[in-house]
C-alpha cells in the first residue's frame, strides 16, 4: 500500500478518533484459480491471496466497544458485552465484527474493545471477498492486540466463516477464509472440513499477467442464486445417500441421474470435474507447464456456462461475466484463458493474460467497463499482518 494513502489514513483516524493510532494493519482480498463452488460440498480448490486490499489504524481502547469508521461509510460502535446475533446487523460489517468476536470468545480467547479507521481497495460484491478479508482483519486485531499473536490461523478463519453464516447471513464455505489468510497461492482440500489440508505453492509463470475484470454486477444481492447452487450439490448427493457430493463419486452420480433435476445433475457433474480440474492444475504449476494451466482455466469457464450456470444472470449476456470473458479472449487472440471469480452470476472475473497481449485485454476491457474496474493484481505473499508500528 503506498504510504501517501497510509499517511492519510492515520490523519484520518487521529481526526475521527481524537488519538494516535498504535499500528497499521493490513489484510489482502483472494482470487480463485480453481474450484468453483466446490468448497461447501467437500472438494478440491486452488486460491490465491492478491494485493486488492484493507488496511486499518487500530488501538486498543481498553474497554467492550469497538468503534470502526470505514472511509465512505458510517461509523460502527458494537458494543461486546453482549455477543448474540442481532437482526438489524444482518449483512452489515458489525455484524461480521460481533461474529468474529463470539466465535473466539466461545473458543476460549481474550477480546476486547479498539478504536480503528479503514481503507479499501477490494471490489465490494465483485468475488474479491471483501467479506472475507474484512472478517480475518477483524480476528487479526483481536490476536495481536488481546491474544498475543497465539491464535492460529485456521481458527481466525473458521471465525470468519462463522461470523459470516450466522450473523452477517451468508452460508459460505472456508474457500474465502482461507485465500485470504494464509498468503500465496494455496491448494484446499475440503474432505475433512474441520481440518482441511492446506498446501502453499508456487506460481511459476512469469510471462503471464493476473488482471481482474470488475463487470459492474453486484453478486452480493444473488444470495438466492447463489445458494441454490449447493443446494443443488447437496441434494445430489442426498440421492447418493450422502451428506456432501466429496463422499460420493462421478460415477456414483450417474447411477442417480434419472431421479435428479437437470441442474441438480449438471452442478454434481461439474463438482466432480472441477476436483479433476485442480488436481490437473497442482500437476502444471509443480511441473512448470504453462499451456496445460491456462487450458484447466478455460476448461473452468466452460464447465461453470454450461453445468453450472453462474457465468450470468438467467439469458441476461449484456454485463455479465460471460460478456467479459468473451471480450477478454478476443482482446488476447484466444492466448489467455479467463473464468468467473466468487460466487458468479454477476461481479468479477480473472484473467491470465500473455505479456504480449496484456496491454490490448487492459486497454479494450478499460474501454467497456472503466479504469477502475480493470486491474492487474499480484499474488501477495502474506496473510493479515502489521505493516506500520507508530511511535
Amino acid at each position: 500500500m503506498d504510504k501517501t494513502i497510509i499517511n492519510n489514513i492515520i490523519k484520518l483516524h487521529e481526526g475521527y478518533h481524537e488519538e494516535k493510532p498504535e499500528m497499521v494493519v493490513s489484510c489482502g482480498g483472494r482470487f480463485e484459480i480453481l474450484g468453483n463452488h466446490t468448497d461447501h460440498n467437500h472438494g478440491l480448490c486452488l486460491a490465491s491471496a492478491c494485493d486488492l486490499e484493507i488496511i486499518a489504524t487500530i488501538k486498543g481502547n481498553k474497554s467492550k466497544i469497538v468503534n470502526l469508521k470505514s472511509l465512505g461509510y458510517q461509523g460502527d460502535e458494537i458494543d461486546l458485552s453482549n455477543l448474540e446475533p442481532e437482526m438489524s446487523e444482518k449483512a452489515t460489517s458489525s455484524g461480521l465484527i460481533r461474529g468474529v468476536a463470539s466465535y473466539l470468545y466461545s473458543h476460549g480467547y481474550k477480546i476486547g474493545g479498539f478504536n480503528a479507521y479503514t481503507y479499501s481497495t477490494i471490489f465490494k460484491g465483485a468475488g474479491v471477498s471483501s467479506s472475507a478479508a474484512f472478517e480475518l482483519l477483524v480476528g487479526y486485531i483481536f490476536n495481536i492486540l488481546y491474544n498475543g499473536g497465539k491464535i492460529d490461523t485456521l481458527t481466525l478463519c473458521k471465525a470468519g466463516q462463522y461470523a459470516e453464516n450466522e450473523y452477517f447471513g451468508k452460508k459460505s464455505g472456508l474457500l474465502d477464509q482461507i485465500g485470504v489468510a494464509f498468503g500465496g497461492v494455496v491448494s484446499i482440500d475440503f474432505k475433512n472440513v474441520d481440518s482441511p489440508t492446506i498446501e502453499q505453492l508456487e506460481f511459476p509463470f512469469k510471462d503471464l499477467h493476473w488482471v481482474i475484470v470488475n463487470t459492474g454486477g453486484d453478486h452480493s444481492s444473488l444470495n438466492d442464486l447463489y445458494s441454490s447452487i449447493p443446494l443443488d450439490m447437496k441434494e445430489a448427493a442426498n440421492q447418493m445417500k450422502k451428506r456432501f457430493l466429496g463422499d460420493a463419486s462421478l460415477s456414483e452420480l450417474e447411477l442417480v441421474k434419472k431421479d435428479l433435476t437437470e441442474n441438480q445433475y449438471l452442478r454434481a457433474k461439474h463438482f466432480y470435474q472441477e476436483n479433476e480440474r485442480v488436481k490437473l492444475a497442482i500437476k502444471a504449476l509443480n511441473e512448470k507447464d504453462e499451456s496445460s494451466f491456462l487450458k484447466l482455466i478455460n476448461e473452468s469457464r466452460i464447465s461453470s456456462t454450461n453445468l453450472l450456470k453462474n457465468m450470468m444472470v438467467g439469458d441476461k449476456y449484456v454485463g455479465s461475466p460471460l460478456e467479459a470473458c468473451d471480450l477478454i479472449l478476443k482482446a488476447s487472440d484466444n492466448e489467455g484463458a479467463c473464468k468467473i471469480n466468487g460466487g458468479g452470476f454477476a461481479g468479477s472475473v480473472i484473467a491470465l493474460i500473455p505479456s504480449n497481449k496484456f496491454r490490448n485485454v487492459m486497454y479494450t476491457c478499460a474501454r467497456k467497463y472503466g479504469d477502475e474496474n480493470v486491474k492487474e493484481i499480484f499474488v501477495k505473499k502474506d496473510g493479515p499482518k502489521i505493516i506500520n508500528k507508530i511511535e
